[in-house]
């Protein structure tokens, strides 16, 4: 009897605990069911009874059990999309183009990005390709690649605001890469190839042209100089004649005027021909040595002289014009023909 009533009441103690552990075990399902967390840069998007509920952002959330579900995630980071296509330009040139956008989700408009759009790769993608399509239109090759920032730019734009309404925000599109035609690529090289060998051609021509006028004024100058060292050289001798004259008429005062120059003609005439003898070659110089041989060298040197002053405007001494003027009466006039 005992053992039985003490048994009966330790039922009777142990069904509330069962109770309580059964509702704490319910109680922390039910907890742990209702409290998850987000990573950093992510969303998730809840959804009660399948109708768009919030966005859970980053860190602690709870969310009703059993009523709210996570439909799906987003991630807020920026991804990279590289686009292919083939584009044709003005100039009926296909070029091959891998274009890069950069885009990311706006926070603010996830479930926009969730809903909206169901593959938002192959959308973006359809749209960049529209708008590099028209603009490459208006191109010609070279201008493609020359102004590359141009087309990304433009698709930045348009894309921005298109992109905008669907809850993605486009940070920046690049021209990757531009790629012709091979067959494109060589004529272009051969294009260039030519034009620099017009310009090369184009250059050595004028300095040629340089060189030759150079060379003719060079040419002109060192004449000039050496007319005017001649000049001046004749000018120094009939001078340098005219003081030996007049040196050698105060030694000889009664001598006449032709036999001092006679004999300072003769003497210049085997000075020169001492240092001909005495150069550094051989040669051989043939002296006339008849009667007359000393008056034709004296006459030759004379002559010489006078050439000489009148070519360097110089006076001519006084004892070569009284030779002159002498030679010039000695000389009788032709006879009249009959």
């Amino acid at each position: 009897m005992v053992m039985n009533l003490f048994l009966a009441q330790a039922e009777s103690s142990a069904a509330p605990i069962v109770g309580l552990l059964c509702f704490g075990l319910i109680g922390l399902f039910l907890f742990f069911s209702g409290v998850f967390v987000v990573g950093q840069q992510h969303a998730f998007i809840i959804q009660r009874f399948g109708k768009f509920s919030r966005v859970a952002r980053a860190g602690l959330n709870f969310k009703w059990p059993f009523l709210d579900m996570v439909a799906g995630k987003l991630s807020l980071q920026i991804r990279e999309l590289d686009i292919p296509g083939q584009f044709k330009t003005s100039d009926n040139t296909f070029v091959t183009m891998i274009l890069r956008v950069q885009y990311s989700v706006i926070p603010e408009r996830a479930s926009d990005a969730f809903y909206k759009l169901q593959s938002p790769e192959q959308q973006i993608s359809a749209f960049v390709l529209n708008v590099v399509r028209g603009e490459v239109a208006k191109m010609q090759l070279r201008d493609v690649f020359e102004h590359q920032d141009t087309i990304g730019t433009a698709v930045n734009e348009q894309l921005s605001l298109s992109m905008a309404e669907f809850g993605f925000l486009i940070r920046n599109a690049l021209v990757n890469e531009v790629r012709p035609a091979e067959e494109v690529v060589t004529a272009m090289n051969r294009v260039v190839a030519s034009e620099n060998e017009k310009t090369a051609a184009k250059n050595q021509g004028e300095a040629q042209k340089l060189r030759t006028v150079l060379h003719a004024e060079a040419e002109a100058e060192a004449k000039r100089l050496q007319g005017e060292g001649i000049a001046a050289q004749r000018e120094a001798i009939v001078k340098g004649l005219s003081v030996s004259v007049d040196s050698l008429r105060g030694a000889m005062p009664s001598a006449d005027p032709q036999t001092l120059m006679n004999l300072v003609l003769i003497n210049q005439y085997f000075d020169a021909m001492r240092d001909i003898a005495q150069g550094d070659k051989a040669k051989v110089i043939f002296v006339p040595s008849g009667a007359g041989a000393y008056r034709d060298v004296s006459d030759q040197l004379f002559q010489s002289f006078v050439n000489a002053s009148e070519t360097a405007n110089v006076p001519i001494p006084p004892a070569l014009s009284k030779k002159k003027q002498v030679d010039e009466v000695s000389v009788p006039p032709p006879a009249p023909r009959m």
